[in-house]
C-alpha cells in the first residue's frame, strides 16, 4: 500500500491543522531558504507521526528527547490542550480507482487511542491488523514493529544510523524470521519455530551451565571418573569391615552388641575415675606421711615460740603441748586419708567384678568383634555410608548431565531440521541464492549510481550466524552509510515488486545531509523511476547543493516548515475546504 495522506488534527475544535499529499516517488519534508533554524522546524517530528501511525507505542517521543531527557513543554502542552491527533489514509494504487483504502487514526494525547476506519482498537490489536494491511500476515509471524522497521527508518529516541540491525531487544533467530520472509526464503511459520527451538537450546545451555556452577562440575567424563574411584574406595572399605567381622552375623546382633559395649564403656570410665581418686588420695598421705616423718627444727620453733609469748602475757601453753598438739593433727589427717582410700578400694573390687561378670555373661556377643577392633570397624562403618552417598550424589549428577545432553542434542537436531536446507525445509534448498541474485540485481547497479561502490547482499544459512550481510564495500563514511541505506531500501522496493511480495510500497528515511551532492540527486532520481514513495527529510540548501532545480525540488516538496511555519502552527484547514479535497470514498476495512 502507498501512503496518499496525512492529516494532523485539532480534535476540540474539529479542524484540520494541517494537511499533507504525498506522490509516487521522492516525497521531501524541506525547511524554508530564509529558516534560521535549519534542523528545528518539525522536519524529522514529521516523520515521527508516521511512525506513531505505523503502531510505534512511544507517542511521548513526539515531544520528548529521551537520549538527554528534556522534553518540548510548549509542544507537549499544545498537544494536551487541543488533544492533536493525526490521521493517514493508505490506499492500494495510486490513481483511480484506488482499490482498498484504508484510514489509520492514532491520538497523540495521553490516553489516546488507535483507530482503523473508525474502529477503535488496543494499540496491540491495531499493530495486528496493520501487519494483515501492509504485509498479508495474518498470524502475527514476525510481528509487525519487527517487519515496519525495514520501511520506516526513524527512531522516536533520536537519529539512528542502524541498518541490518534495526531492531531492539531480539537475537538472531528473530532476524532470520523477519529477513525470511521480506525475501520470501522460507515459511515464517518455520522460523518462529525456529526462534522458538534456538531461544529453547540458549535457556538450556545457560541452565546446564548453571547447574554444573552450582555443583562444581566441569564435564561429565570428569564425573564418571570420580565415581569410578568412588566405587573402588567403597569395595575397598567393605572389605576391611568384612576383615574384621562377618558383616551379616554383626548385623543381627548390633543393638545388643551396642548395648553391652555401653555398658562396657560405663564401668571402664568409673573404674577409671575411682584410679584417679585412690591416686590423688594417695600422694595425699604420702605427703602427710613425710611431714609427720620429718624432723624439725625445735631449737629455732622455740626461740619463736618464746618471742610470742613474751609479748602475749596470758599464754599458759607450753612448747612441748604445741608440739604434741601438732603430731596429732598429722595423725587424724593419715587416718582420715586412709579411710577414704579403703573404700575407694572397695568400690573399685565391686565396679571389676561387675565388668568381669559383663564380659562372661556376654561373651557370644562381643566374640564377633573384639573390643580393641570396635572402633575401628565402626569408623569404617561411617566411612561406607559416606562414600554411599557421595556414589548416589555422582550417580545422580551424570543421570542429570546426560539428560541436559539429550535435551540439547535434540534441540540441536531439531533446529538443523528447520534450518534452511534442513529436513523440514527439503523444497527451499538453494532458494535463498535466488533471492539473492534477484535483489542484487537491483541493489549493486543502484549502489554503483549513487557512490561507485559494488556491495551485494550475502544470506547465511547458518542458524548460528547473522541472515544477512554486505560484502565489498570500499568506504564506511557516515555519507556512504547513509547512501548505502538508500540503495539498499531503493533496490528492496524494486525486488519486491518483481517479486510479487506482499509489502508496504513506501520507505521513510530521516535526515541525510550527511550524503553528498550528487549522491543525493542519483537517489532522488532512482527514486522517481521506480513504482514506490521514498519520503525523506532532508536540508534545502542540501538540495540547492545537489543541483537539482527549483522546479523540480518545488515538485518533489510535499511540506517545507520553517520558524514561522513549524509543523504544528500551520494554517488550519476547515472542514468545509477539507471537504474539498480529493479525498478517496473510505471502504470498510472488513
Amino acid at each position: 500500500m502507498f501512503i496518499k495522506s496525512l492529516r494532523i488534527l485539532n480534535t476540540v475544535t474539529k479542524t484540520i491543522m494541517r494537511e499533507i499529499s504525498f506522490h509516487k516517488g521522492a516525497n521531501l519534508i524541506v525547511d524554508t531558504e530564509a529558516s534560521n533554524r535549519h534542523n528545528k522546524v518539525g522536519k524529522t517530528t514529521f516523520l515521527k507521526l508516521i511512525d506513531v501511525l505505523m503502531g510505534a507505542q512511544n507517542k511521548e517521543g513526539i515531544y520528548q528527547d529521551h537520549d538527554t531527557n528534556t522534553a518540548a513543554i510548549a509542544l507537549q502542552d499544545l498537544i494536551n490542550k487541543k488533544r492533536i491527533a493525526v490521521e493517514m489514509t493508505l490506499v492500494q494504487k495510486f490513481e483511480p480507482p484506488y482499490g482498498k483504502v484504508v484510514e489509520l487514526r492514532v491520538d497523540l494525547f495521553p490516553r489516546g487511542h488507535y483507530y482503523i476506519n473508525n474502529e477503535q482498537l488496543t494499540i496491540r490489536k491495531y499493530q495486528k491488523r496493520l501487519n494483515s494491511l501492509l504485509f498479508g500476515i495474518d498470524n502475527n509471524t514476525p510481528t509487525f514493529r519487527q517487519l515496519i522497521n525495514s520501511f520506516v527508518r526513524v527512531s522516536l529516541r533520536g537519529d539512528n544510523n542502524t541498518f541490518l540491525r534495526n531492531l531492539t531487544q531480539t537475537n538472531s533467530a528473530t532476524y532470520r524470521c523477519v529477513y525470511n520472509f521480506l525475501f520470501n526464503i522460507s515459511d515464517p511459520l518455520l522460523d518462529k519455530k525456529l526462534s522458538q527451538l534456538t531461544t529453547e537450546l540458549n535457556h538450556a545451555k545457560e541452565s546446564l551451565k548453571e547447574y554444573k556452577r552450582v555443583n562444581t562440575v566441569d564435564d561429565i567424563e570428569q564425573q564418571r571418573q570420580i565415581l569410578s574411584a568412588l566405587e573402588n574406595s567403597y569395595e575397598r572399605t567393605k572389605a576391611q569391615t568384612d576383615n574384621i567381622l562377618n558383616p551379616n552375623e554383626y548385623q543381627n546382633n548390633k543393638d545388643k552388641i551396642a548395648l553391652v559395649r555401653n555398658e562396657y564403656t560405663k564401668l571402664t570410665d568409673q573404674l577409671s575415675e575411682l584410679n584417679y581418686r585412690i591416686e590423688q588420695i594417695q600422694s595425699v598421705l604420702k605427703d602427710a606421711e613425710t611431714e609427720k616423718k620429718r624432723q624439725a627444727n625445735l631449737d629455732l620453733s622455740r626461740k619463736f615460740f618464746n618471742e610470742v609469748c613474751s609479748k602475749i602475757p596470758d599464754i599458759n601453753k607450753t612448747f612441748e603441748d604445741m608440739v604434741r598438739f601438732n603430731n596429732k593433727l598429722c595423725d587424724n589427717k593419715i587416718s582420715y586419708f586412709k579411710d577414704i582410700e579403703s573404700d575407694l578400694l572397695k568400690e573399685k573390687a565391686i565396679l571389676e567384678t561387675k565388668r568381669q561378670t559383663l564380659l562372661a555373661r556376654n561373651n557370644r556377643y562381643l566374640s564377633l568383634i573384639g573390643k580393641e577392633n570396635i572402633d575401628e570397624y565402626e569408623q569404617l562403618s561411617d566411612s561406607l555410608m559416606q562414600l554411599k552417598q557421595r556414589i548416589g550424589k555422582c550417580e545422580e549428577i551424570i543421570d542429570t548431565l546426560n539428560r541436559y545432553t539429550d535435551n540439547l542434542t535434540f534441540l540441536q537436531k531439531n533446529i538443523d531440521n528447520y534450518s534452511t536446507g534442513g529436513s523440514e525445509r527439503k523444497e527451499e534448498s538453494g532458494i535463498y541464492q535466488v533471492r539473492m541474485n534477484s535483489f542484487n540485481k537491483y541493489f549493486t547497479p543502484f549502489a554503483q549510481r549513487i557512490n561507485e561502490e559494488s556491495p551485494f547482499l550475502v544470506y547465511s544459512p547458518d542458524t548460528g550466524k547473522f541472515p544477512v550481510s554486505i560484502s565489498a564495500l570500499s568506504g564506511s563514511s557516515t555519507g556512504t552509510r547513509k547512501s548505502l541505506i538508500a540503495a539498499y531500501d531503493l533496490a528492496y522496493q524494486q525486488f519486491a515488486i518483481a517479486n510479487q511480495i506482499h509489502a508496504p510500497r513506501f520507505v521513510v528515511h530521516d535526515v541525510v545531509e550527511n550524503v553528498e551532492g550528487d549522491d543525493l540527486r542519483t537517489i532522488i532520481s532512482i527514486a522517481n523511476d521506480i513504482d514506490a514513495q521514498y519520503i525523506v527529510a532532508v536540508l534545502k540548501e542540501k538540495l540547492d547543493s545537489s543541483h537539482i532545480s527549483r522546479t523540480e525540488q518545488k515538485k518533489l516538496t510535499i511540506l517545507q516548515l520553517s520558524d514561522d511555519d513549524k509543523l504544528f502552527e500551520g494554517k488550519t484547514v476547515s472542514d468545509a475546504e477539507a471537504s474539498n479535497k480529493d479525498t478517496p470514498m473510505l471502504f470498510d476495512f472488513e
